[in-house]
């Protein structure tokens, strides 16, 4: 079993990168690090790789440790996010790089590279060099020569991130259908919300000093955050973030945002959430889809008077900046319907997605479902 098990590294130069990272990949799992840039992603795959050596913990691959061992004793494949293709050479022969290393016969290595260069649709451009191909082609080498070396372990450093919108679709849809990723661990890194929900089996959501703040299932992460840094980072336009105080009186409990431009009468799941909770404070999070210009509220749905601050038209749908007073709430539109930046508004608030989330520590209230 070619499983990846990384436990407790730790990484730091004169600050530290990382801090007691683990976590495991099954054989088959294609599993994503989703994070901002800077948090540490790369340095992850580069400890895995072996091109660092951590300062504590293990790095196992099949259950053998391979900590100390060095980059080319390890069965590992990277592509890197700037590609690293060699410009002095074919495609053809930037593919076949890792075959010639470990010096397979010229007729297997020929088919191999042929194999993988129709499968990424690379396969008339194998006699031209770096500079004669395109972005989107040069990346396509660089997973070619990623697919060909066999490995036990694909790592994967944002491949598609500084690709134009419809050749990453297009390889985002070609992972999910590549036999060879699926017969070892993957770790992909990404900053895009997108890719991870897209593609991974399994996220892992990497906070401050390299750490998880939360792994698990695309619908769980995003469903169910365990924080309001994972509710943040998941999301497009991003989670709407209301500090907020409780109000309980005959009618029930309410939410009142600290500016006094917002009350929401709670649900029962809000109120299950709730429960137990002695503090007056907590903070809302609400994702734009469940707030939208409307003319009629629905049950379960609050109505409220608001002024467009800005509205932009995305041909799916639009984003709204909706200004109550001294607080905006960002709303999703229909797609039909255009707005004036000053227009007055009445917008609908389904209660029913709020999150809540401690005042202090910003963990999730977990009573809510």
């Amino acid at each position: 079993m070619a499983h990846l098990e990384v436990e407790g590294i730790c990484k730091g130069w004169e600050f530290p990168v990382i801090d007691e990272l683990s976590f495991a990949v099954e054989e088959g799992e294609f599993f994503v690090v989703l994070g901002p840039s800077g948090i540490g992603k790369t340095t992850t795959l580069r400890l895995i790789s072996g091109l660092e050596t951590p300062d504590a913990g293990r790095i196992l691959i099949g259950g053998t440790d391979q900590t100390r061992l060095p980059p080319y004793r390890r069965r590992i494949a990277m592509t890197f996010e700037s590609y690293a293709l060699y410009p002095h050479l074919s495609v053809y022969e930037n593919i076949a790089s890792p075959l010639r290393a470990r010096r397979l016969p010229a007729n297997e290595r020929d088919k191999r590279v042929k194999d993988v260069a129709e499968l990424l649709r690379i396969a008339h451009l194998l006699d031209r060099r770096p500079g004669e191909v395109s972005g989107g082609q040069k990346q396509r080498t660089a997973l070619g020569r990623t697919l060909v070396a066999d490995p036990e372990v694909f790592l994967l450093d944002e491949p598609i991130s500084h690709l134009d919108a419809k050749i990453r679709h297009e390889l985002r849809t070609q992972f999910h259908t590549l036999e060879d990723l699926r017969k070892v661990a993957t770790v992909y890194v990404t900053h895009d919300y997108a890719e991870a929900l897209s593609l991974g089996d399994r996220i892992g959501v990497m906070g401050t000093r390299g750490r998880l703040e939360q792994v698990g299932n695309p619908r769980d992460l995003f469903e169910r955050p365990a924080n309001l840094k994972v509710a943040e980072h998941l999301g497009q336009p991003t989670i709407n973030v209301i500090p907020s105080r409780i109000r309980r009186d005959n009618n029930g409990l309410f939410l009142d945002s600290e500016t006094g431009d917002l009350r929401l009468k709670l649900s029962g799941e809000s109120e299950a959430a709730l429960a137990g909770y002695s503090k007056d404070h907590v903070i809302a999070g609400l994702r734009p889809q469940y707030i939208r210009p409307i003319d009629e509220a629905a049950d379960g749905m609050e109505l409220l008077s608001a002024e467009v601050d800005v509205y932009e038209p995305l041909g799916t749908n639009g984003i709204m900046m909706a200004n109550l007073g001294s607080m905006s709430l960002t709303a999703l539109t229909d797609p039909e319907k255009h707005y004036e930046t000053g227009q007055k508004v009445q917008i609908a608030v389904d209660v029913s997605g709020l999150h809540l989330f401690d005042a202090d520590s910003q963990v999730r209230l977990t009573g809510i479902t």
